[in-house]
């Protein structure tokens, strides 16, 4: 599975206006085109900064959709005035396990960095043997998720919680470990940010709960 991550900062006041035009706008579009997986929106109301990420089937169907990319987010910066597109990213899933089905108002903790591309694969088998079953016992745990980009060496680490507590008392479990992942994959150090999902909208397959 691929994703494509669009990092877009909107005034915090428009944050509904944002969130509604993702639902109408651009799930529709991206539900046409064929290999679509899901989509996900990303949100903190305080800052108004966000991620809209749609997830596909292949590498050949993520490419596929960029046209649809570009339009959809051409028309979120003249809907929402104010919208900012930040930068677009795109990621192979090495790693999605849900142990619930998604929901919109779960907490996301989003951890980014950059380290080598020749250690991806070993931070992966880091994160799922020494991480995953750290976060599956903690309360609240729902889901984890790890995207990687080979060329370049940067990774995605997402990690979905019922609540904000339960991130927050997650943190403290796993900050170290999280942390010896960035290590294994040649990392220096860790962007971390804290998100509500505000949409989430996926194929029945991807919204069932795995164990993988």
């Amino acid at each position: 599975m691929f994703i494509r991550a669009t990092h877009l900062h909107t005034p915090p006041d428009k944050v509904d206006q944002t969130i509604e035009n993702f639902q109408k706008q651009v799930i529709p579009s991206a539900r046409s085109t064929p290999g679509f997986f899901g989509a996900v929106l990303l949100a903190d109301r305080k800052t108004g900064t966000g991620i809209g990420i749609t997830y596909w089937e292949t590498a050949k169907a993520l490419s596929a959709s960029e046209e649809v990319g570009i339009r959809t987010r051409t028309q979120a910066a003249n809907n929402v005035p104010g919208t900012q597109i930040v930068n677009v990213e795109r990621y192979e899933m090495v790693i999605l396990d849900r142990s619930q089905p998604p929901k919109p108002g779960e907490f996301v903790h989003v951890n980014t960095f950059n380290g080598n591309p020749d250690d991806i694969d070993a931070a992966a088998a880091f994160v799922r043997n020494n991480v995953m079953p750290v976060l599956k016992s903690l309360k609240g745990y729902r889901a984890i998720a790890m995207g990687v980009d080979r060329q370049t060496g940067r990774s995605t680490l997402s990690t979905m919680w019922d609540t904000l507590a339960d991130l927050e008392a997650s943190d403290r479990n796993v900050s170290d470990l999280r942390n010896k992942a960035a290590q294994t994959a040649g990392a220096d150090d860790v962007q971390v940010e804290i998100f509500e999902a505000a949409i989430f909208d996926f194929t029945l397959a991807a919204a069932a709960p795995s164990g993988s």
